[in-house]
């Protein structure tokens, strides 16, 4: 099927475009779960490979700092997946593109990613276990699913996180998929392509938490940072989950207050110019997710989100 390269130009004419990576497994391992975000190698290539005809592929920090995000690209992935320098680096060295990656202390140091638990609970069919356990405990919305609510910013994240550990504990169903993420200094590639920066400690809704909650997870995963000097850092702080319901003004006056410069969120827009000088970019900076597969797909995605956006 033939790409029509017309809306793709018109999307770079008007905006600039955050992409937005997880997995880069070449088939996504079973127990992670058919919700998980992945990309294989190959199709990395190839949209990179196609998108730069019409963008010019920036760190995260540059594209942040522009004043016009028009015909500008910038690629990052979240939550520390080893895939994404295991198999990632070789794309981005062969397409000369820089890629920003954000961390997770907890996950780093050897630590489960909490939905990672979410989708194992869900893929051996003990969701109805679970939700007899806790019957009560946490606030759901009619027809919302486990997977949906266990990230709903009416429930402390930290409490989902303790009842699904002692759910998963009591059971000797401890969840170890450590070997996926990075999880040592060693890991960290220093390269000029490749930076790193935060994701927060534990990946939480950070809406969810209280101010001195919030405060933890973002000085604390800042700090944690630092100690890495032989690698480039990025100066801005992924919001976990990154919606509109996933942060809060005490997130953005907390990021600010501990040196971030700016938010990523991840809400499938498109960036567009600032509008007013007290609009700077890099305040808030758009992200698309793409679970496209071909490129067609691809391409009608980023136009149906320059649309929107």
């Amino acid at each position: 099927m033939k790409v029509d390269k017309s809306l793709v130009r018109n999307v770079a004419d008007h905006c600039g475009v955050v992409l937005l990576y997880h997995g880069l497994f070449d088939e996504v391992p079973s127990e992670l779960g058919g919700e998980f975000h992945n990309t294989t190698p190959e199709f990395l290539f190839r949209q990179l490979e196609f998108l730069s005809q019409f963008f010019r592929f920036v760190s995260i920090d540059e594209f942040a700092a522009a004043d016009d995000p028009r015909g500008l690209a910038a690629v990052t992935a979240d939550d520390g997946y080893r895939g994404i320098l295991d198999r990632g680096l070789k794309v981005f060295e062969a397409l000369g593109i820089p890629a920003a990656l954000f961390l997770n202390r907890a996950i780093f140091e050897g630590g489960v990613f909490w939905r990672d638990k979410v989708r194992a609970i869900i893929t051996t069919d003990q969701v109805g276990d679970f939700e007899q356990k806790f019957k009560d405990k946490f606030v759901t919305q009619p027809n919302q699913s486990f997977y949906r609510y266990t990230k709903d910013p009416k429930n402390n994240s930290i409490e989902v996180v303790n009842a699904i550990d002692e759910f998963l504990s009591e059971r000797g169903d401890v969840q170890n998929s450590s070997g996926y993420y990075l999880k040592s200094p060693q890991e960290l590639v220093a390269h000029p392509l490749i930076s790193y920066g935060s994701h927060s400690v534990n990946h939480y809704v950070m809406s969810s938490l209280s101010t001195d909650q919030q405060w933890r997870e973002i000085e604390d995963n800042r700090r944690f940072l630092k100690q890495f000097e032989n690698v480039q850092k990025s100066d801005i702080f992924s919001v976990p989950f990154g919606g509109d319901q996933d942060y809060n003004n005490l997130t953005c006056d907390m990021a600010i207050q501990s040196g971030h410069t700016g938010l990523l969120l991840s809400r499938n827009r498109l960036q567009k110019s600032k509008k007013s000088e007290r609009q700077k970019i890099s305040l808030s900076i758009e992200r698309m997710m793409s679970r496209a597969t071909d490129m067609q797909s691809l391409v009608t995605h980023l136009s149906e989100t320059a649309e929107r956006t």
